[in-house]
């Protein structure tokens, strides 16, 4: 076949030609596009996902500090209703029966709620003014561990060094409050004169224990 067959043979087959090229084409679009949809849903469902982990994360970060809110005002509540005491002074008295002279520390529960199972140290180091140091033991248990709001008692200490007219002491003295928690308290009170005539140096302030 001559070059003038061949090219008849085009013009002959032109119309099947050109729709079987626009049908190879509409499918190579077909298939391109197909293949451009399936990519972007990957990309939405991945940013779908993504944005749901996203959420599902600040859902949980919000819930956390909603619980850690609810917790603090709690916490706050709480410790707005705890007993408190305060120290309300001291001075030197002798007992009668042994004629031992002992310090009689005051306190006071000026808290929001009933103090249980008052229980002081039962020892502390006093200091002098010179540094020498000296022991201090408690005497007797508190007579009435259930202190009431605005009610007093009394905690009675007996001196190692009953010459010391100038000292420093620390007492701790642990609590707990009506449903059960463990507070303690520790005072920083300076003993100025023979009396027992007393200072407070610290602001005595409750502490929750962990049990």
């Amino acid at each position: 076949m001559n070059f003038e067959g061949i090219l008849q043979l085009i013009m002959d087959n032109y119309s099947s030609f050109i729709a079987t090229l626009a049908l190879l084409l509409s499918a190579l679009t077909f298939i391109m596009s197909q293949r451009h949809t399936k990519k972007n849903k990957i990309i939405s469902d991945e940013r779908y996902y993504e944005q749901r982990k996203q959420y599902e994360e600040r859902l949980e970060v919000e819930s956390e500090r909603r619980e850690e809110d609810r917790h603090d005002t709690e916490e706050k509540l709480r410790l707005g209703e705890k007993p408190r005491f305060v120290f309300k002074g001291s001075k030197f008295i002798v007992n009668s029966d042994t004629n031992q002279e002992l310090l009689l520390l005051k306190f006071t529960n000026k808290g929001r709620d009933t103090a249980y199972d008052i229980i002081p140290d039962l020892e502390c180091v006093a200091k002098q003014m010179d540094m020498t140091e000296f022991k201090i033991r408690r005497y007797e248990p508190v007579q009435d561990p259930v202190v009431m709001v605005g009610e007093d008692f009394e905690v009675v200490m007996k001196c190692d060094n009953n010459q010391a007219d100038f000292f420093m002491m620390e007492l701790t003295i642990t609590y707990q409050d009506a449903s059960g928690r463990t507070y303690k308290q520790t005072f920083c009170i300076n003993i100025t004169d023979r009396l027992g005539n007393s200072l407070i140096t610290n602001y005595a302030q409750p502490v929750l224990c962990s049990n």
